[in-house]
């Protein structure tokens, strides 16, 4: 007999379900609910059943689409058992969808899926860090983060352009059990299509393995998932399903399966549940790889991370040169209130360059300033000085020519900017409009440097 008061409800469909009474003293276990960034912590009683639900009056309620009003039973008593109660979109353990009125024993620590909703039961110990202050928005998105990085399930990293996407799907690689084996970035967005296929599966004539077989036993990391072509959606998807990947052959029906047992992060830059429902992207692999998801915030919503993620690029720039900076007062007052648009990658960039510009040992407002194209000067729009129009100087003082600068910060300059213009070009297939948005410039400035530099321009085929 239960030593707890249970009571009976009857849930919107007609089921009778004994639940736990919300009274009953807790034990020392604890739920933890990581949607996204946002998570729960929902002390557990010792016996009892909770329902778990989207309706308001389950025990444990998670708002999500992917949840059924009446989802799923969290059986407690020596041990932890899961019930999924005939969802929609079921209830996983240990990467399996579990059948429907069949309790499963859960491990203590290790996640399971709600739905897309991340679940996991921990030790009150294991979860006192969880009620610390948190020094930052990512440093609260790395908590949850760290979480997941435990288990096996499939991650989703949403944010804007520059955010930091793919630093943070490398920390989750590196807080996981598979930190030691390798971590394969592939691009979906720079590669095309018939390379792309080449690069994903390898080919066997030429016994050239993919880099999914190149990400045995570590992370596959799928960059700007979104533009994975359609055709090959549903071969990613069969190689996640199947756990195994067949190199691209002449023969059919291919070459042989070759088992990998790899685990999947990707980002995207938009909205993927949107993309489903457009039918741009598949819904089935949008829920394989969606297992969590993590949205990381513009840099515009982190301002108490500016100043410290610039000291550490200026340090970072200025190490190998044997320099070292003091940022002056109004320096840091600018770097506070920029919107930072192109977030930390236009932040890294600014850095970088004023490291190279300063001449003394302080790094100055005007140092640090991009153009803005909302401030330009009518009738000057053309001004081909790539100084003057990149690095406005502080009102009152004349911009310096290129003439001014000390030949060995002007070739360094030059060509710290031609190797990372190639770059671009490189990562993005040629094409120059991607390339501009990588570099966070316009592309007709970017045409611009390619003629000042001599770059041959590459020619048109997807822009």
């Amino acid at each position: 007999m239960n030593a707890y008061p249970t009571r009976v409800i009857e849930d919107d469909v007609g089921a009778t379900t004994e639940q736990i009474d919300r009274e009953a003293p807790f034990g020392d276990r604890v739920l933890l609910v990581i949607d996204g960034a946002a998570l729960q912590v929902m002390p557990l009683p010792t016996n009892g059943t909770l329902t778990i639900g989207r309706a308001s009056k389950a025990d444990v309620v998670i708002d999500s689409g992917s949840v059924s009003r009446h989802h799923a039973n969290l059986v407690l008593g020596t041990d932890v058992e899961i019930e999924d109660v005939g969802s929609s979109n079921g209830t996983y353990v240990d990467g399996g969808r579990l059948p429907a009125n069949k309790r499963v024993a859960l491990t203590i620590g290790v996640p399971f899926l709600i739905g897309a909703v991340t679940v996991m039961v921990q030790t009150r110990a294991g979860s006192r860090r969880e009620s610390t202050p948190r020094t930052s928005q990512l440093g609260a998105l790395e908590q949850s983060a760290a979480r997941i990085a435990i288990g096996k399930l499939s991650v989703i990293v949403v944010g804007e352009t520059g955010v930091g996407k793919e630093r943070f799907a490398e920390r989750i690689h590196e807080m996981s059990p598979r930190r030691g084996a390798p971590f394969v970035r592939i691009n979906c967005s720079a590669i095309s299509e018939p390379q792309l296929e080449a690069e994903l599966f390898g080919i066997e004539a030429q016994n050239k393995p993919g880099m999914l077989e190149l990400a045995e036993a570590g992370t596959a990391f799928l960059s700007d998932v979104d533009q994975l072509p359609q055709s090959l959606q549903q071969k990613v998807l069969r190689v996640i399903e199947d756990a195994s990947v067949r190199r691209l052959s002449n023969t059919a029906p291919g070459g042989r399966a070759r088992p990998i047992d790899v685990r999947y992060l990707a980002s995207t830059s938009k909205d993927l549940a949107a993309e489903v429902e457009a039918g741009r992207f598949r819904r089935d692999l949008y829920f394989r790889l969606a297992g969590a998801s993590f949205q990381i915030p513009p840099l515009r919503e982190r301002k108490d991370e500016v100043l410290p993620l610039a000291e550490q690029f200026i340090a970072s720039a200025a190490g190998p040169l044997g320099r070292s900076f003091v940022i002056t007062e109004e320096a840091r007052q600018w770097l506070s209130t920029h919107d930072w648009p192109g977030n930390i990658r236009e932040l890294r960039n600014a850095c970088e360059r004023a490291v190279l510009l300063a001449t003394g040992s302080t790094i100055e407002r005007h140092h640090l300033t991009v153009d803005d194209p909302s401030k330009r000067v009518p009738g000057r729009e053309g001004r081909s000085f790539r100084n003057a129009a990149t690095i406005p100087p502080p009102p009152g003082i004349m911009a310096p020519s290129a003439a001014d600068m000390p030949s060995q910060v002007r070739a360094t300059v030059a060509e710290l900017e031609k190797l990372r213009i190639l770059e671009a070009l490189d990562k993005c297939a040629g094409n120059q409009t991607r390339a501009a948005e990588l570099l966070g410039i316009s592309r007709r400035t970017l045409i611009n440097r390619l003629d000042e530099y001599g770059i041959a321009r590459p020619r048109k085929r997807d822009e």
